[in-house]
């Protein structure tokens, strides 16, 4: 049985989850929270960014939904909150090594 046309708002939905995905900051932090919770100031050292762009971004993720967090004492963690956010990640890069695959054939073929 096909299914069912999305509507707007499921496709405004959509469109808002993908431009949450398309800043790279948002993507460096999501992998390094696959590993394990951290800290923000965890995340400002493996990502090499400003606590500032760190905390803006860690909000828009949380916002969106696919973070969570707790207060340790001063200290605030962030963990991934639906490790389902991987499997999207896994087809864009499956598509995009296909990509660069087609591409390098046929950079090969003019040779």
């Amino acid at each position: 049985m096909p299914k069912a046309m999305l509507d707007q708002n499921q496709l405004r939905m959509i469109a808002k989850l993908f431009s949450v995905l398309a800043e790279p900051t948002r993507l460096d932090i999501l992998q390094h929270l696959k590993k394990k919770p951290l800290s923000v100031n965890q995340i400002v050292e493996v990502a090499g960014a400003k606590q500032a762009n760190v905390s803006k971004q860690l909000g828009i993720l949380h916002d969106a939904g696919l973070l969570q967090r707790e207060r340790l004492g001063n200290l605030v963690y962030y963990k991934i909150a639906d490790p389902v956010i991987f499997d999207l990640c896994s087809l864009v890069c499956s598509k995009l090594r296909k990509d660069a695959e087609i591409q390098l054939a046929a950079f090969a073929k003019q040779r």
